[in-house]
């Protein structure tokens, strides 16, 4: 092996180590890692998963908008997020507190109103913290789902249909249903 090709290689390996650089080290074709994946690896995450939660990121954004703030978190606006949920697992969690990151509901930050695509607490989580009139992310989500609302206690939210007829309005924070059903709701306002 020539010395410039095992001083490649050593470079490659050491770039790997520290983070730096993922895939095709040694033949000039190298990318730089998303700035989120230390995070993923700190919450346990391997490779794959990691790589995975990026596509479900980069779908959410090429569908909806928005900037990524965190591995699996897209920002839509200044107060509301998409949440994706890491291959492999059904429900959202904290990825910014490690391996310890709770999982939802429980990730449900106070004075949020969450809606998951999924029953059970599954599924994409829609994060909404200002009080107005929610478009759910994409084309409605059909059927099924859930929602909590942990916003300030007594608080309720109001859930229309696509033309904005009222459909559901929900019993007083704390509280969640984890058996819900999104196909008649278009809209949410979460105050």
């Amino acid at each position: 092996m020539s010395t410039l090709r095992k001083t490649g290689l050593t470079l490659a390996a050491a770039l790997l180590g520290a983070g730096g650089v993922v895939a095709g080290a040694g033949n000039g074709s190298a990318a730089p890692l998303s700035p989120f994946a230390a995070q993923g690896r700190n919450a346990g995450l391997s490779s794959t998963q990691i790589a995975g939660v990026q596509r479900e990121v980069d779908t959410v954004i090429a569908q909806s908008g928005g900037k990524q703030v965190a591995l699996d978190k897209v920002a839509l606006s200044d107060a509301s997020a998409v949440v994706v949920t890491v291959p492999g697992e059904s429900r959202v969690r904290d990825l910014s507190a490690g391996k310890s990151g709770m999982y939802a509901p429980g990730n449900c930050g106070q004075q949020n109103f969450c809606a998951y695509k999924g029953r059970n607490y599954t599924g994409y989580e829609f994060t909404m913290w200002k009080c107005r009139t929610w478009e759910l992310p994409g084309d409605g989500w059909g059927s099924g789902g859930s929602w909590y609302n942990n916003q300030t206690p007594g608080t309720q939210a109001v859930m229309y249909g696509k033309h904005m007829q009222w459909v559901y309005t929900t019993p007083p924070a704390p509280f969640g249903d984890p058996h819900g059903n999104w196909k008649p709701v278009w809209f949410i306002k979460n105050c």
